[in-house]
């Protein structure tokens, strides 16, 4: 057991460590956590600092900055050191997964599981970054883990009873104050006790995560109207059947990608040829419909029903949620979908009478495991020895170009309003603006008026237009100003690399 802890643990460490740029700067998100993590290190509060406001921060919940910051206390502001504790939280998740497969399945499946798990291409690309899905990843595994410990008889009433729901309750709300979707696991988590009637644990664990979480919600609400925040979001995110229908399909081409390889991404999305499309979408159809069977064997099974209802819960709650973030959301739910694969497996295996006749339930079970690591391998191989990090791209190197000629040669005072502020604030020292949403319900992106209004009102100096810094990124709301006010601006730094463009606009005064 020793030897098979080791070998996955190094296998997870080293597998995102060779597909990490360890000196790259957050990106993204991150550079949004970066910047949150280092007004705490400040003392300025929870507080957007790279706004020109600085106003209270009401969109990532607080738990990852905070780790950041303490990493960054330790070891000073570091990239390197920012990208270890994640690779350590990563590890440290798979681990927790297998020890959560050893319970559902026979060991050296749940070893076969396990390895295909650390080699996962999206989890070792995601095993080192500065993000806060590796803190996630690691609080999520040991929020299952935790709660599928044996003992199903009804808790004593001592002290000692309520260490369990009580650590349960104090996990499952780190988690909430990490991820928002972490929401779904804790309705997994109190529907797999409700079902074992342990309703004491429920309503322990209730209170507990509510108590933790609820500082954050008041804090939330109180600084509704400084920032756009998660919840407002989704309130205004259109209509919710035609939301829903679009996440679902989105999901089911996805969910075989996070086992396999973007290979349904790339059939449906980046190649206009009908029958590579409809191949992948039928692909998908089936792949996705055998773990679903897998998820629905699982609930049938005291044992292993927490698999089932965190697939269901957490994807419940993701059909609802207006953005996919290119599937990212998905990747804590990897360990459940290759549970549902194994177990979808070794179902339909039992249907040929002469391989039930001669091969066990345990058998099969191995045998699903050995054909998911096999599926998992190919493009987990290619990814990381062709090196495909997404921050040594063309798009990216020409991002940081532009941000560098804004840390040397801007001169005019004032914020640059762009798509990504914190990545902005974070290389250039100079303040920065969002892009405003739209005014109107169920618009996205604002109108030029309203984009001329927000230069006026914090007297940006300059825009930052990026097109094609990621796949299928829609157009940017500054190119509408720029067209619809000519005038207003005047080129200053521009290039194009690759499909990519960048070019920066120094705003001229009105009048």
């Amino acid at each position: 057991m020793i030897a098979s802890a080791a070998l996955i643990a190094v296998a997870s460490a080293l597998a995102a460590a060779a597909s990490t740029d360890w000196t790259a700067p957050p990106r993204y998100d991150g550079a949004g956590y970066a910047v949150l993590a280092r007004a705490l290190l400040e003392g300025r509060g929870y507080r957007a600092i790279d706004h020109p406001n600085h106003p209270r921060h009401v969109h990532f919940p607080p738990g990852y900055p905070l780790v950041l910051a303490a990493t960054w206390k330790i070891t000073g502001i570091s990239a390197v050191a920012a990208r270890g504790v994640s690779l350590a939280c990563t590890a440290g998740a798979t681990l927790a997964a297998w020890c959560w497969f050893r319970r559902l399945v026979p060991a050296r499946a749940a070893l076969l599981m396990a390895m295909a798990l650390a080699l996962n291409w999206l989890w070792v690309r995601t095993g080192a970054a500065i993000q806060s899905e590796p803190l996630y990843l690691l609080l999520g595994q040991l929020v299952i883990l935790v709660a599928s410990v044996p003992g199903r008889k009804p808790a004593g009433r001592g002290w000692g009873s309520l260490i369990r729901p009580v650590a349960l309750g104090t996990l499952v709300a780190a988690a909430i104050l990490t991820r928002h979707v972490a929401v779904g696991l804790a309705l997994a988590v109190l529907i797999d006790l409700a079902l074992a009637r342990r309703w004491r644990e429920v309503l322990i664990i209730t209170i507990v995560v509510l108590l933790l979480v609820a500082p954050w919600i008041a804090w939330v609400l109180s600084g509704a109207s400084e920032g756009r925040s998660q919840a407002s979001l989704a309130l205004g995110g259109g209509s919710l059947p035609a939301r829903i229908t679009g996440q679902f399909v989105f999901y089911l081409e996805r969910i075989p990608d996070q086992l396999t390889g973007p290979f349904v991404e790339v059939g449906t999305m980046f190649r206009h040829d009908r029958r590579l499309a409809l191949a992948a979408n039928l692909w998908a159809t089936a792949a996705t419909a055998v773990i679903a069977l897998g998820w629905i064997r699982c609930l049938r099974r005291h044992r292993q029903r927490l698999a089932g209802l965190v697939a269901g819960c957490t994807l419940a709650v993701l059909l609802g949620w207006p953005f996919s973030e290119a599937g990212r959301l998905l990747i804590p739910l990897i360990p459940c979908l290759l549970i549902g694969a194994v177990e979808g497996l070794a179902f339909l295996g039992r249907w040929p009478q002469w391989m039930s006749r001669r091969l066990s339930a345990r058998r099969l079970r191995l045998i699903a495991s050995a054909l998911v690591l096999a599926a998992a391998l190919p493009y987990s191989m290619y990814a990381t020895l062709a090196g495909k990090s997404r921050a040594s791209t063309p798009p990216e190197r020409d991002f940081d170009a532009a941000c560098a000629w804004l840390a040397e040669h801007a001169d005019r005072p004032g914020p640059v309003l762009t798509r990504h502020p914190g990545e902005v604030f974070w290389r250039t020292g100079r303040h920065a603006l969002e892009v405003p949403t739209s005014e109107r319900p169920g618009v996205v992106d604002a109108d030029a008026a309203t984009i001329a209004r927000t230069i006026e009102a914090h007297r940006v100096a300059y825009l930052l237009i990026d097109r094609n810094r990621y796949a299928n990124a829609p157009s940017s709301p500054l190119e509408g100003f720029v067209t619809a006010f000519p005038g207003r601006v005047r080129t200053v730094w521009g290039r194009r690399d690759d499909g990519a463009a960048f070019t920066i606009y120094e705003v001229v005064p009105a009048g």
